[in-house]
């Protein structure tokens, strides 16, 4: 996928690629250069943050959780995704 950096240094992140890993404003991200012309662009999770909710190339969500799976983490997720 495409994108342009601005004139004021800033790279856009696509509305699809957005709404799939549920960025919002404010959001923070590492940006690494591996090789000249290749980065890589990682989410940094906030303090407090339990787990994260993205969307796998097949469609399905993808959970990671820090820690355990509790049956209030799991209302937590069903909430964020529902």
């Amino acid at each position: 996928m495409k994108t342009t950096l601005t004139a004021h240094g800033q790279i856009n992140i696509p509305p699809e690629i957005q709404q799939a890993d549920r960025l919002s404003v404010g959001d923070l991200f590492d940006l690494d250069r591996l090789t000249p012309g290749h980065y890589l662009l990682t989410k940094v999770k906030r303090e407090g943050d339990s787990f994260t909710v993205a969307t796998a190339d097949d469609g399905l969500p993808v959970i990671q959780a820090n820690g355990v799976i509790t049956s209030r983490l799991v209302e937590e997720i069903e909430d964020q995704i529902a």
